[in-house]
């Protein structure tokens, strides 16, 4: 069977199921990404941070309070974007070089800015259930997840109680399927796309 890779790339955390998340893709020999909000980061939540690290997977920004960023001075954008990045360099030692925009909203001004601070930015190259709403149900996520699975795809799905249950389901039939899911560095690795653009959303590698 011929070999497929795409990333996954979890939003919002850290939150309760990250550590569970990480677990779960262990069992396939997977690894993921996870796009975390600054202000998320507490001496509660920390050990998820430190959990992810330790066992290879990559943390990407996800601004630091979740603000639609077109709505707001290019100040504030520049530190929205920064200051995650800043403080998990500080505090755990990481280097984070790839940001997923919140809701991926963008203007002109917001993408000229991410060009700027160098920053990669993830996309969403499949549609997964939309996990991120409360009513979202884990039968919809299986479905929409495995319906759009796509070689070469960044797609995005959220710490979420559903969003794990329906992974349960999703992991193993994207292995039996050919999928091997892995960071979003490695994907970018393994379909030789060393020159990555600034400021440009990436849904699909095969697109770059």
């Amino acid at each position: 069977m011929e070999k497929k890779y795409l990333t996954i790339v979890f939003d919002d955390g850290p939150l309760p199921y990250m550590c569970e998340i990480i677990d779960l893709f262990n069992q396939y020999g997977f690894k993921a990404g996870f796009a975390v909000m600054g202000s998320r980061i507490t001496p509660d939540t920390e050990h998820m941070i430190e959990y992810a690290i330790d066992n290879g997977f990559q943390l990407v920004g996800h601004s630091q309070t979740h603000p639609r960023l077109e709505t707001i001075t290019s100040e504030r954008v520049i530190d929205e974007l920064t200051t995650p990045i800043n403080n998990i360099k500080n505090r755990f030692n990481y280097n984070i070089t790839m940001t997923r925009l919140p809701n991926l909203c963008r203007d002109d001004n917001v993408l000229k800015i991410c060009k700027e601070l160098k920053l990669v930015l993830l996309g969403h190259g499949m549609k997964c259930g939309s996990d991120w709403l409360p009513d979202a149900t884990a039968e919809n996520i299986i479905k929409e997840t495995l319906d759009t699975a796509c070689d070469g795809a960044v797609a995005c799905m959220h710490v979420k109680e559903h969003t794990y249950e329906a992974l349960k389901t999703i992991l193993p039939e994207l292995k039996a399927r050919g999928f091997i899911l892995v960071n979003p560095d490695e994907l970018f690795k393994i379909f030789s796309k060393t020159n990555l653009p600034y400021g440009v959303h990436i849904h699909n590698v095969n697109n770059i």
